[in-house]
């Protein structure tokens, strides 16, 4: 991954390099990014704390796929025999596909935060906090499949190709007509030219076990819920259809359409003109808003010192699905984390457990910055052979105006 990183592979990455996990399971697919803007937290005496922070996200998920499906989104139709090797080709029997959901999103967000010491002792002290979230939503698009039956069959008019044969499709979907020029622009932290806005909250609560004054706890236990919100897009750009077709055909050179943009073109842009195109989608039937929920999970934290500044922490995250809109959605996953904590460094190794396939990381903190990985064998696979799920990098930095302990 840091040779395609600093584009020095031998080679462009290619469908062959990736693969499917082959346990006959639904598969679920998800490419992420988050970017922390300016943040700001003081106290306000000594039980109570407010803070406000600002971060941009975006990501494209694709959840309760086949394995079958998958396999062709990742190959494409352009070699047939392949596919046939596969056991994909099928003349008369229809594949059926009725749970498959493709939801992509780019947003900022702005939180305001308090945090407010409920009940204190000399032994322990029990902690509340809740945060209100104003998204602003400038990319959203998504798919929700009712029901999917196609065949894969040979394309007599291209060599070694194969056609998709739709005969039933029914599905709603969305997108946004976003410029692909304003992404990532300053602009976002502050909501100009957003085609969506929505609200959403956190709340938790942690316990402490007190220790000397200005050292950690000796154990934290904590819960919360987060990102409880979702975001409504409506306006000039926005399109939302139902689809009903029966009876059509994607063909090797339509299929890669739907992975090269025209010029001027995002992927989003590209993907829904495309099934406009292919589906005989007209201004009349769209809606013109949709709404994307935010990704909802549950999460639950133990963390115990050891010895000294050795601690272990165990974290469970739990997607919280929301089946009344789309989503984009948290990945559930658990987590062990030994590590080495003190006031000016600490070193962590998380093990994670996600998607059936395991993680392991590393994060290290110097004063106030902070750099890690939670999978470095993703990070540094080589040779063109991805064996992990997944992959990750962060950094971060931060200081205090005022700093105080405890």
């Amino acid at each position: 991954m840091l040779d395609l990183l600093r584009q020095k592979n031998s080679r462009p990455l290619d469908p062959y390099d990736l693969e499917e996990i082959r346990n006959g399971k639904p598969k679920n697919g998800t490419l992420s990014g988050e970017l922390r803007g300016p943040a700001v937290s003081f106290r306000l005496g000594n039980r109570t704390n407010l803070g406000i922070m600002t971060r941009v996200r975006s990501g494209f998920q694709v959840t309760d796929a086949s394995e079958r499906l998958m396999a062709i989104t990742r190959l494409g139709l352009a070699n047939q025999s392949n596919l046939q090797d596969l056991g994909y080709l099928a003349l008369f029997a229809s594949q059926s596909e009725n749970r498959f959901n493709l939801t992509s999103q780019a947003y900022s967000e702005w939180a305001f935060s308090l945090g407010q010491v409920l009940i204190e002792t000399d032994a322990f002290r029990v902690k509340g906090g809740f945060t209100l979230k104003r998204y602003f939503g400038y990319a959203g698009g998504y798919v929700q499949n009712r029901s999917l039956n196609y065949r894969l069959l040979p394309d007599s008019t291209t060599t070694n190709a194969a056609y998709m044969q739709i005969d039933r499709f029914d599905a709603t979907m969305g997108y946004t007509d976003a410029d692909r020029a304003s992404f990532l622009s300053p602009g976002w932290l502050f909501g100009r030219n957003a085609s969506g806005r929505g609200w959403g909250w956190d709340v938790g609560l942690a316990y402490e076990t007190l220790a000397e004054e200005g050292t950690l706890p000796t154990l934290r236990l904590s819960a919360s819920l987060t990102d409880a919100g979702q975001i409504h897009y409506a306006g000039q750009g926005v399109k939302n259809y139902h689809i009903q077709a029966d009876d059509r055909q994607i063909t090797e050179e339509e299929w890669r359409g739907y992975s090269s943009p025209q010029e001027g073109e995002n992927q989003l842009n590209a993907f829904g003109r495309l099934f406009e195109e292919e589906f005989g989608l007209k201004d009349d039937d769209n809606t013109g808003e949709f709404t994307l929920a935010t990704p909802t999970a549950l999460n639950l934290s133990a963390d115990v010192q050891v010895v000294n500044h050795f601690y272990i922490n165990a974290t469970v995250i739990q997607s919280i699905k929301r089946t009344s809109v789309p989503q984009l959605r948290q990945t559930s996953l658990w987590a062990v984390v030994p590590r080495y904590e003190s006031e000016k460094v600490g070193l962590s190794f998380p093990i994670i457990r996600q998607n059936g396939g395991w993680a392991v990381g590393t994060g290290l903190r110097v004063g106030g910055l902070v750099v890690g990985s939670d999978n470095l064998l993703g990070l540094f696979s080589r040779n063109g052979r991805f064996k992990a799920q997944g992959v990750d990098i962060y950094g971060g930095v931060s200081f205090g105006l005022n700093p105080r302990k405890n």
